[in-house]
C-alpha cells in the first residue's frame, strides 16, 4: 500500500483552497433566499456569521501559506549560497 507523502506547501495550499470555497458558499448563503420558518434578520444574521467565520479562516490559511512557501524559499536560497 503506498503512502502519499504531501508537502506542508501541497497542505497549506489544499487548506487554503478548502477556506476559498468556504467563502463562497457562505456568500451564496447571504445572497439565498431566507427559510420562510425563520425571521429574516436571524437568517440574514446567521449567514452573515457564517461568512465571517469563512473570511477569518481565509486570512489564517493565506498566511499559512504565506509563511510555509517563505520559509521554503528561504531554505532554497540558503542551499544557493553555500
Amino acid at each position: 500500500m503506498a503512502i502519499p507523502i504531501r508537502s506542508q506547501e501541497a497542505e497549506a495550499a489544499q487548506r487554503f483552497f478548502e477556506a476559498s470555497r468556504n467563502v463562497e458558499r457562505a456568500f451564496r448563503a447571504l445572497r439565498a433566499e431566507v427559510h420562510d420558518d425563520l425571521p429574516v434578520q436571524i437568517a440574514y444574521g446567521a449567514a452573515q456569521l457564517r461568512l465571517d467565520h469563512a473570511l477569518d479562516e481565509l486570512a489564517r490559511a493565506e498566511a499559512l501559506f504565506d509563511s510555509v512557501i517563505e520559509v521554503r524559499a528561504h531554505q532554497t536560497r540558503g542551499r544557493k549560497e553555500h
